[in-house]
């Protein structure tokens, strides 16, 4: 299964070039804005955030929805588990989704500094499901993908495995950035 999940991602790879370009260019782009609001220039870890964010954004837009012409698919499968199917192929579309969406996973709470709400699991996994929905809605409306519950449940499975990186990720950033005698003698 492991070729196919490879051979498939290298569709998405194609669109790396213009997505960094994009996103170099709306990152530079809010740091101006955010310069001409607090009269500083800061160039924090949250601005490379929020270049893999809008990155990711364009990869996954391209290939799940802009790459396919209007009409070429018209399915509907609201019965979970459907499309898990018989063949390796089927097997590695719903993996496929979910990897596309652990970046969101761990993205989406890595913008927010402190204690943001927007930090939460129920957030972040509110945020991929709205997302998703909204694309499997897209998709059907335009008849440019197959709409499948199982494509919602992948990608909030894949944003929940990034959130639970993002937060074991976390918490050793916290632990090891602590002095020696703060932290718990073994």
């Amino acid at each position: 299964m492991l070729p196919i999940i490879l051979t498939d991602i290298k569709s998405p790879l194609t669109y790396l070039q213009t997505a960094f370009f994009l996103a170099a260019f709306l990152t530079l782009l809010h740091l101006f804005y955010t310069c001409l609001r607090t009269r500083a220039l800061e160039f924090t870890s949250r601005s490379v955030f929020l270049f893999l964010l809008i990155s990711n954004v364009y990869i996954t837009l391209q290939f799940a929805f802009f790459s396919r012409p209007p009409g070429s698919r018209s399915t509907i499968s609201l019965i979970p588990g459907a499309t898990w199917g018989t063949t390796l192929q089927s097997h590695a579309y719903v993996i496929e989704n979910i990897l596309m969406t652990i970046p969101l996973g761990i993205l989406l709470p890595a913008l927010w500094p402190g204690k943001s709400s927007l930090r939460t699991l129920a957030k972040c996994l509110s945020i991929t499901l709205a997302c998703s929905v909204a694309l499997e809605t897209a998709q059907f409306l335009t008849q440019r993908g197959h709409c499948q519950t199982d494509d919602v449940l992948a990608n909030v499975a894949g944003a929940f495995i990034g959130w639970m990186l993002f937060y074991i990720g976390s918490k050793i950033k916290a632990a090891v950035g602590r002095p020696r005698s703060d932290r718990k003698e073994s």
